[in-house]
């Protein structure tokens, strides 16, 4: 999850551009409360979650469908180290927040990520943050190289706030391993950024022919030996022969963006997910 905005002009010889949706209009916020809940998940008896967009050959292996009423600490570790401060804070990379499992709450068969601005001091290093969020990791429960991953997601509609799904190495990795399935600057509601940092490399920025925050709305990506396909919403919206060089976990987060940062009277912004689910090949 580094900043699109600053190494789109290092990979942009080798995006692979497949795009929906061309109007470059700002889509205007939609009300929070006009939002749909997310539902219940998958009951006993029912037919076994397959993704949404890739088809065939798929075995689930990995699934939160967020209907307790606490985040499962056995499936999640609300630090990463993605984030150098602690695993909770990474502000060389345009983050303004430090990431704690209080901002990640779950009910009513979701969670909420929630970015709120209170000051928190990290107690590694002394350093003090503005915004506190959430971020969680599969590195307690699920590693893999290749696999299809998928979260179903309300994205925030506030500018100043940086939202992403995406791959981190696992540990004992000595090399970046990366892919991003999204990510989204909530300054822009009419593009997202999928990559794949890992070998060759590859990316797309697309268009999306929705408002990631208006509504519910499924993003996935194949990781294959054979490159990366990312999905929304079950349809192919970009390809890249790259792919990942080795063991990774899932992280879903709420970042707060340096560059473009929230207005003075914004206090919070929320992510709201439905399920992440990975799925592997037999």
């Amino acid at each position: 999850m580094r900043s699109s905005r600053l190494i789109a002009a290092v990979l942009l010889p080798i995006m692979l551009a497949a795009c929906t949706g061309q109007s470059d209009a700002a889509m205007p916020p939609a009300a929070a409360t006009s939002l749909p809940p997310a539902g219940p998940g998958p009951g006993d008896g029912d037919p076994v979650p397959m993704p949404v967009g890739p088809d065939g050959g798929w075995k689930l292996a990995f699934s939160d469908e967020f209907d307790g009423d606490t985040l499962d600490a056995t499936r999640w570790a609300d630090r990463s180290s993605a984030e150098p401060d602690a695993g909770r804070g990474n502000p060389g990379n345009q983050q303004l927040e430090w990431n704690q499992a209080a901002n990640c709450q779950v009910a009513g068969g979701e969670l909420t990520m929630t970015a709120k601005r209170e000051p928190v001091t990290s107690p590694a290093g002394g350093r003090h943050y503005d915004w506190t969020s959430c971020l969680i990791t599969t590195r307690k429960s699920y590693t893999f190289q290749y696999a299809y991953i998928e979260e179903r997601a309300i994205l925030p509609a506030a500018p100043g706030f940086w939202p992403a799904f995406w791959t981190w190495q696992a540990r004992g990795a000595d090399q970046q391993i990366e892919t991003d399935v999204y990510e989204y600057y909530s300054d822009n509601h009419t593009r997202l950024y999928s990559t794949q940092y890992s070998g060759a490399r590859g990316r797309c920025d697309w268009r999306p022919s929705f408002d990631p925050s208006s509504g519910w709305h499924t993003y996935g990506a194949a990781i294959e030996p054979s490159g990366t396909t990312w999905y929304a919403d079950g349809r192919q919206v970009c390809h890249t022969p790259a792919t990942s060089s080795g063991e990774t976990n899932i992280i879903s987060n709420l970042a707060v963006y340096a560059k473009i940062p929230p207005a003075a009277g914004t206090t919070s912004a929320v992510k709201r997910v439905d399920y992440i689910r990975a799925w592997s090949r037999p």
